[in-house]
């Protein structure tokens, strides 16, 4: 492996919180389903799934209030306030 791969080097991405919050509901509904749905059977290696694990896996401590009362509320006006920008 060359040296200038550096796999353990941390990556910064940023996304607006409400391309985040929709992209955690994705992520968890596809990724924690009891029986694997069409996500899994796109995966050409198993590492995919674990990357994509990983990325859920940041997302969440910075959006706790979506698992919350409001959660449900949060994600609808998420999801209209990023179609609004493709409208």
């Amino acid at each position: 492996m060359k040296p200038s791969y550096d796999f353990d080097a941390k990556l910064r991405i940023t996304l607006r919180r409400d391309e985040a919050i929709v992209l955690q509901s994705f992520l968890a509904r596809e990724i924690w389903r009891s029986e694997p749905g069409g996500l899994q059977a796109s995966f050409g290696h198993p590492a995919e799934e674990h990357s994509l694990e990983g990325l859920l896996q940041e997302l969440i401590p910075q959006l706790t209030e979506t698992g919350g009362p409001d959660g449900d509320a949060l994600y609808e006006a998420a999801t209209k306030h990023l179609m609004s920008r493709f409208r």
